[in-house]
């Protein structure tokens, strides 16, 4: 085969081998342009994540800086107000400063609490087990009744249907107080009318849906998109770790978290976990 395309080539008039030669050296050139364009392309990509890394990483630092420093001064405030001896002697002052102190220092511990709880999500170890649904979410909301009577905000329960599913009790209780933490502080965005929680469990096929309804002001569009990016918020206080936390914990069940939202109407997240496989078949659909 070489020897017949040796002997075509012979054939060939100088012109026609210059030709082909110049058509070699062509292809080699682009070639060659191609493969260094691709490199630039990719090195280029690498140096634009990297950039986007740092620039998250700087948000994320000063985020929490800021939500730190500022309970740090307060607490600092208050605890130079108790050099203060007319303070001192003033029992009703006195534990107002306290109060204000313990008060920030629980703030935080939760702020803390939060970046530890989303740090270490790679780290998670989960304890499976067959459990009832209905009963932890009667016991988490149970709580937060307490918390939204000071804060004027109506509870409501139901329906709420009897649903086993296989995972871990703790995390996922974690997973619905973010929930239920963020609905809350949305509603304290308004105060134009009643401010109202609905909470619900039902079945969906073979999986269990758990449903936080709010009328609070809504999300815009464009901010659905960005709700689950950590230290992401609109609110003052928080780092924006809530819904985060709440994915990956849901996610690592075998769930999703499903968000809805109008702007003026209010928010539903529902957090879609998958029924016990072991009592799926003997429960009613």
């Amino acid at each position: 085969m070489y020897a017949i395309a040796a002997a075509q080539v012979a054939e060939l008039s100088t012109a026609q081998r210059l030709l082909l030669v110049n058509v070699g050296l062509a292809l080699l050139i682009l070639g060659f342009t191609a493969v260094v364009i691709v490199a630039l392309v990719r090195r280029n990509m690498r140096q634009r994540v990297e950039a986007e890394r740092l620039a998250a990483m700087g948000v994320a630092t000063a985020r929490i800086l800021h939500q730190i420093k500022n309970p740090l001064q307060t607490i600092l405030l208050h605890a130079e107000m108790l050099e203060d001896s007319r303070m001192v002697e003033d029992p009703a002052a006195r534990q107002e400063i306290c109060q204000a102190i313990v008060t920030e220092a629980t703030r935080m511990t939760e702020l803390l609490s939060d970046l530890s709880a989303y740090a270490s999500g790679g780290k998670r170890r989960l304890h499976p087990e067959p459990f009832s649904l209905n009963e932890l979410v009667t016991g988490a909301v149970r709580n937060e009744v307490r918390e939204a009577e000071v804060t004027g905000i109506e509870v409501v329960v139901g329906p709420m249907e009897p649903l086993v599913v296989n995972g871990d009790p703790y995390f996922l209780r974690q997973a619905l107080e973010n929930v239920l933490r963020n609905a809350r502080e949305a509603l304290m965005q308004q105060s134009d009318k009643p401010r109202r929680v609905e909470v619900a469990l039902r079945r969906r096929g073979g999986e269990a849906v758990l449903e936080v309804r709010d009328n609070g002001p809504g999300i815009e569009p464009y901010r659905l998109k960005t709700i689950f990016e950590p230290f992401v918020t609109s609110k003052a206080k928080g780092m924006g770790l809530g819904l985060p936390i709440c994915r990956e914990i849901v996610e690592s069940h075998g769930g999703r978290v499903e968000v809805r939202s109008r702007p003026g109407a209010g928010t539903t997240v529902s957090l879609v976990l998958p029924l016990d496989r072991g009592v799926r078949e003997a429960q009613p659909a």
